[in-house]
């Protein structure tokens, strides 16, 4: 009998989930983000354009998440195609506890500049990177499904104009500046 202590993670062998379970977490997280922007909308409701801001980003993950659970219940019954992708199990935890994170987070006392920073964070993480990989993989541009970046540019935008006019944390702000700067074409 071995005295080792067991671990919850899965062995090395189960660490990829399937397809579907991927898409099913990421439902969840983009759920999640969603209540996130919702809570926000209401705690700074006080100003119209943080909380018009915030409203939609929210509407935009349900849609996201819809999105998801639509896919996936296409790949089980077998209208989507999805190429096979390898989605390392850590990105997924990660991005899940960090998510989880943010909620605990914003259900409590939030200043202004702490839900400007989660919100800023959460639109520059891996989700972006996973939408990317299903969208690469998958028939569903050919479906009609929205897949153009050009929606995903125009909303940071107005976050990072948000962040300029509104954001006291001067971190936020140069880094915020920084990768508008980065992103320029000049």
């Amino acid at each position: 009998m071995s005295t080792e202590p067991k671990s919850d993670l899965p062995s090395p062998a189960t660490t990829a989930p399937s397809l579907t379970e991927i898409l099913d977490t990421h439902a969840k997280i983009e759920t999640q983000v969603g209540e996130i922007y919702v809570t926000f909308a209401a705690t700074f409701g006080h100003n119209l354009e943080l909380r018009a801001l915030w409203s939609a980003m929210a509407l935009e993950e349900g849609g996201h998440a819809a999105l998801l659970r639509a896919v996936n219940k296409g790949l089980l019954s077998g209208v989507f195609q999805v190429q096979s992708f390898l989605l390392p199990l850590e990105i997924i935890d990660s991005l899940s506890t960090r998510v989880a994170e943010y909620h605990r987070q914003a259900q409590g006392e939030t200043s202004l500049d702490q839900a400007l920073r989660i919100t800023w964070e959460l639109e520059c993480s891996e989700l972006d990177f996973m939408r990317e990989l299903l969208t690469s993989s998958s028939n569903l541009s050919d479906l009609g499904f929205p897949t153009n970046v050009e929606s995903k540019d125009k909303h940071l935008g107005r976050l990072r104009e948000v962040i300029q006019q509104c954001a006291t944390d001067e971190g936020l702000r140069r880094e915020v500046r920084f990768l508008s700067v980065e992103r320029s074409p000049w």
